[in-house]
Formats: structure tokens, C-alpha cells, sequence
């Protein structure tokens, strides 16, 4: 996976010299140290070669996440921070495309790998495992500016993208016809995802493109225009962050953590007895025991109805929570009566569950109405964009080209 096309550079004499970079020197280096290991080692097993691509992925990774910053200018804060963070989301487009665009695809592309992607896997892969992941709590509009008055009808896009695919993990994302409205009291962007745990290797870069709804689209503003690095390297425990982002018009708040050797859990809730009432509003939340008491909402209907399918699906606005492996997981559920400060009628329940590698733990929460069952698909990560199978195909191939028997390429 080279992040450039390699070209023919010559010097001042005419020679051929090497325009491979770091990345492509590190893919031959990994496949001349493949060919001679097996020279030395036929029977080597191809769980081993694939510790290896781990490793090389990880090196790799590490190797560009500094030249991506040098491209981004991240190294060089001598403007104002909006117009750091705006110089830099200008920029982000070309760079990733330059960087990424040969393996991954599209810079408007969101990842395709789903969460769960070990919870049924069986046997478990190699190269699934525990990794520090980052967790976004909130996303909020802390401050406004140059005249702008509350409430704000907000649209647009804010995404996350890690080194597993280097594509938009979707936090919010809203169309112009279906924007959000925030207030003064409730600034807090109604945030759906991600859709599969951010796993930290390197850099985690942060999207954000929100503009506010004016009177007709020729009238629209540009609310928050961000681009920025979340980068965790010196951090050996898990904890909880703010960090503000500035732009001409406002500054976004974000609340987020480093999560330490976290696996990824996906939640889901479902009616089971009784039925959730019309007039009941409700709240999702889960907590992890390294995070104290702070919460990680799941869905938070307000003053609005919970949206329950045929079958009892609670509709929730986000499902996936990373949680350390040797820690614990709690689910809060949490239904009222009434709007604004005239609620009656609270009442709450939770169930506590222990983490695990992959399967799924059962649970349930019981608030009066009804009782619902908690389900938690327990799934390991990996830094690997791709299946195995897909790995073990390349592998084949080089092995081929290279003039290995049918019976050594069929041994991998």
C-alpha cells in the first residue's frame, strides 16, 4: 500500500534514483524480510506472517503520522487558531488525497468496516486484539461571535478518521433540510456516531464542516470550519479531555477520551414487557468504571417522544462505546413524564456488565412500564483495513511472483 505512485527520478549524472517513500521502502523491506524468512523457515505458519503485517502496518502508519502533520502545517502554529484550524481543513482534502487516496478510496468516502466485526468470529483471528481507542462524549458550541444570536440551525459534518482505513468515522451529519436547532441552554450537536470504535494508532484527525442555515442558501454561514490532530502518544492510562476549536464565528468544545486496552461494544435495547408510553420521554447512557461518572449518551429523546419499532427496538442515536477490557460497563436507563423543568415521574434502572474479548452478555433494565432487554456485542480491533482472506491473497501473489511452488503457496 504505497502512498505515492512510484515514479523515475534521475540525479545530476542521469542515474535512476529512488522516489520511494517511507511507506513503499517499509512494503519492500517487509516482503524481502517474508522471502527470506521463508528460505530459512519453510514451515513457518501464516499466522506469523501475519503478526508480522501488523507490525509493518504499525511502523508504517507511525512513519507518515509525522509527515502528515508537516503537510497539514501541524507542527507551525504562527496564525490565530481559527485560522490554524481553518488553514488546515483548507488543506485537508489535497493532503489526504495525496496520502491515501491510492488505497482508500474517495476523501468523501466513510469507512466500511462494521462494528462487530469479531463478535462472531470463530476462530478468532490472529490479529484481532485489544487497542487504545478515543471516545467522543459531546460536541458542543461553547461560544458564538460577530453578531450571531441564539438558536443556531446547524448542518453539515463532523467526522473522525483513524489509520484503520483513514475514512470518515460519522459523528453528526445533517442536510440543510434537516438541520439541527441549538440554543443557548442546549448548545450540544444530537451526535450519531461513530459507527465502529476510533482505534488511536498514530494521529486521529479531526473533520469538522458545520454551517448555519440563513434565509436561503446564498445567506448561509460557515459555523465551524476545523481540521485537527488528536495525537495520544505520551498518554499511558485512559482519561477524559476537553478540547476547544476555534473559528471565525464560534468555538466548538469537545469532550473525548484515550481509552487504554479497550474492546468495542455495541448496544442495543429492545422491549420486551409492557410497552413504552407516548407521553414518557427517555435517556440512554452507559458509563465505564475508568471514566468515574461520566456518561456516554446513547439517546436522549428531550421534550420528544422514544421511538420504539413493531418488534421493540429502542431507536438509539448511537450504539458503539469503547470500554477497557479489565474494566466494567454500565447501561442507565432513564424515563420521565412532562417538558423542561415540569418533569414528573422519573424513574431509572441499570445493569452492569463485564467486558469481554467477543461474543455478546444479556441483561435487562426495568422502569415500571416496561422491561427491556440490554444486549452488548462484545468485539477485539485490529489495525488491519482488511479481512484476512484479502491479506493471505496478496500474500499468494507475491509468493508466485517470486517462484514458489504450488505446494508452499497452498501452505499459506
Amino acid at each position: 500500500m504505497g502512498i505515492h505512485k512510484e515514479g523515475k527520478k534521475r540525479d545530476r549524472e542521469g542515474k535512476v534514483v529512488s522516489t520511494k517513500t517511507t511507506w513503499e521502502e517499509e512494503e519492500d523491506a517487509f516482503w524481502a524480510g517474508i522471502m527470506a524468512e521463508l528460505d530459512a523457515e519453510p514451515e513457518m505458519h501464516a499466522d506469523q506472517v501475519a503478526l508480522r503485517e501488523e507490525e509493518r502496518i504499525k511502523r508504517a502508519a507511525e512513519a507518515t503520522a509525522a509527515y502528515e502533520r508537516r503537510m497539514l502545517g501541524q507542527e507551525e502554529e504562527d496564525d490565530e487558531p481559527e485560522d490554524f484550524y481553518a488553514s488546515q481543513a483548507s488543506n485537508l482534502r489535497d493532503v489526504w488525497t495525496e496520502l491515501w487516496g491510492d488505497d482508500f478510496g474517495s476523501f468523501d468516502d466513510t469507512t466500511l468496516i462494521d462494528p462487530m466485526r469479531f463478535t462472531d468470529k470463530v476462530p478468532v483471528p490472529s490479529y484481532a486484539c485489544v487497542l487504545q481507542t478515543l471516545q467522543v462524549f459531546s460536541i458542543k458550541v461553547a461560544a458564538i461571535r460577530e453578531g450571531l444570536k441564539w438558536p443556531l440551525h446547524v448542518y453539515g459534518i463532523v467526522a473522525v478518521r483513524d489509520s484503520v482505513d483513514h475514512n470518515r468515522n460519522i459523528m453528526f451529519n445533517r442536510t440543510r433540510d434537516n438541520c439541527q436547532i441549538i440554543t443557548e441552554k442546549d448548545p450540544s450537536l444530537v451526535l450519531t456516531g461513530p459507527s465502529r470504535a476510533v482505534v488511536v494508532l498514530g494521529p486521529v484527525t479531526l473533520e469538522v464542516e458545520l454551517k448555519l442555515k440563513g434565509s436561503s442558501k446564498s445567506e448561509d454561514k460557515v459555523l465551524s470550519f476545523v481540521a485537527a490532530g488528536f495525537d495520544f502518544h505520551d498518554y499511558k492510562d485512559s482519561r477524559l479531555m476537553n478540547r476547544d476549536y476555534p473559528s471565525m464565528l464560534s468555538t466548538l468544545e469537545f469532550t473525548f477520551a484515550y481509552v487504554v486496552r479497550s474492546v468495542e461494544a455495541t448496544i442495543s435495547v429492545q422491549v420486551t414487557e409492557g410497552s413504552w408510553p407516548e407521553d414518557f420521554h427517555g435517556q440512554v447512557t452507559v458509563c465505564t468504571a475508568s471514566m468515574g461518572d461520566k456518561k456516554f449518551v446513547l439517546l436522549d429523546s428531550g421534550d420528544d417522544k422514544v421511538h420504539v419499532s413493531s418488534d421493540g427496538t429502542v431507536k438509539l442515536s448511537r450504539h458503539v462505546a469503547s470500554v477497557e477490557l479489565a474494566g466494567e460497563l454500565t447501561v442507565y436507563v432513564r424515563a420521565w413524564q412532562g417538558e423542561g423543568d415540569n418533569t414528573t415521574e422519573i424513574v431509572e434502572d441499570k445493569v452492569f456488565f463485564k467486558p469481554k474479548k467477543v461474543s455478546r452478555s444479556y441483561g435487562e433494565c426495568d422502569v415500571g412500564f416496561c422491561k427491556m432487554k440490554i444486549t452488548v456485542g462484545w468485539s477485539l480491533l485490529s489495525y488491519c483495513p482488511e479481512p484476512r482472506r484479502s491479506f493471505e491473497e496478496k500474500l499468494g501473489a507475491h509468493l508466485k511472483s517470486s517462484g514458489c511452488s504450488a505446494s508452499v503457496i497452498a501452505g499459506y
